[in-house]
C-alpha cells in the first residue's frame, strides 16, 4: 500500500502561521475564514450568540445548575456541554460548541424527559417527574435569549405542542415526540450563524472518509471496484468507524483509532458477519 499523503497539511499551517493573532472568539471569522476558505459567508458576530465558554458560564449561572458534564469529544466531534437539572436528573441543558469554529456558539437545546406518561411508566417513575424543574429552567433560558417570548414558549413545552417562531436573532423551535411509557419534549435555540456552522461535525469527518476510501480502493483485491459511502461517522470513546460500500454489494467498516492504527472489516453480502479484510498504521 502506498503511503497516504499528507502535503497538502503545509499550505493551511504555513498560511495559519502567517496570520495575525486573534482573540479565539474571533479567530474564525472575518479574514482568517476568508484566508482559508476562499468564502466571504463565515461565521459573523453579532447574530446572536456569544462566544462558547461566556454563554457557557451565563447559562450555568442562571440555573444555578447542579450538575455540569463536558462531554468527551475526538477532533472530529462538536463539544457539549450539559447542565443537568432536577431532582430524578430528566432535564438536560446543553451548549454546543462547532468542531472546526471553536470559541463559537452553534446552539443551545433543553431537553425533557418525562419517564412517567400513559399506562405503561418507563421504570415505574411518577408521572410528569421534574416537570417544574424543567419549566422553571426554560423560563430561565428564555429571560436570556429571547425574553419577550418567555410566556408563549413555556405554555408551548408545558402543552406539549410543536412550534417555532423568529425572536430578534434567534430561531426557536420546540418538539414533543410521544413513545410508549415516556414522553421527551424538546426546545432549541439557533442564530443567525446556524446556517454556517450547522454541517462542522461532518465537515470535520471529511478527511477520515477520505482516508477511509483511499486506504479500501488500494487493497489490492478491491482494486477495480466502484467504492462509496457515508462521510459521517459513528463515533466511540476508541475510534471513529465510516460505513462504505462496492457497487456490486459488499458493505465495508472502516475503523480509524486516535493511535493512527486502523481496521477494514467486509461482509459481502446481506445477513453476512463482518469479517476483518486489512489493518495496519497509517502514522
Amino acid at each position: 500500500m502506498k503511503p497516504l499523503p499528507f502535503l497538502i497539511m503545509v499550505p493551511v499551517l504555513v498560511l495559519l502561521l502567517a496570520l495575525p493573532v486573534a482573540n479565539p472568539a474571533q479567530a474564525q471569522l472575518g479574514s482568517l475564514w476568508r484566508a482559508i476558505t476562499g468564502q466571504d459567508d463565515g461565521p459573523k458576530p453579532d447574530k446572536g450568540f456569544g462566544p462558547f465558554r461566556d454563554e457557557a458560564r451565563r447559562i450555568e449561572e442562571a440555573l444555578n445548575c447542579g450538575r455540569v458534564v463536558e462531554q468527551a469529544t475526538d477532533a472530529f466531534s462538536d463539544l457539549r456541554r450539559h447542565c443537568i437539572l432536577g431532582d430524578n436528573r430528566t432535564v438536560r441543558v446543553t451548549i454546543i460548541e462547532p468542531v472546526g469554529h471553536e470559541g463559537l456558539t452553534k446552539r443551545v437545546r433543553l431537553t425533557w424527559t418525562d419517564n412517567g406518561t400513559g399506562d405503561n411508566r418507563a421504570l415505574n417513575a411518577p408521572p410528569h417527574v421534574d416537570r417544574s424543574a424543567a419549566q422553571a429552567a426554560l423560563a430561565k433560558l428564555a429571560a436570556l435569549f429571547v425574553p419577550e417570548k418567555t410566556e408563549e414558549l413555556v405554555r408551548l413545552f408545558t402543552d406539549g405542542t410543536n412550534g417555532a417562531f423568529d425572536a430578534g436573532p434567534f430561531n426557536v423551535t420546540v418538539v414533543h415526540q410521544s413513545r410508549t411509557g415516556m414522553d421527551l419534549r424538546t426546545v432549541e435555540l439557533r442564530d443567525g450563524n446556524h446556517e454556517v456552522l450547522a454541517n462542522s461535525e461532518a465537515e470535520s469527518a471529511r478527511p477520515g472518509f477520505d482516508r477511509c476510501l483511499f486506504i479500501v480502493r488500494n487493497i489490492d483485491v478491491l482494486k477495480n471496484l466502484e467504492i462509496d459511502g457515508e462521510p459521517r461517522p459513528q463515533r466511540s470513546d476508541l475510534h471513529l468507524t465510516y460505513f462504505l460500500y462496492a457497487k456490486r454489494g459488499d458493505q465495508f467498516l472502516c475503523e480509524l483509532h486516535d493511535s493512527g492504527y486502523y481496521r477494514i472489516r467486509i461482509s459481502q453480502q446481506d445477513g453476512e458477519e463482518f469479517r476483518t479484510l486489512a489493518h495496519g498504521n497509517i502514522r
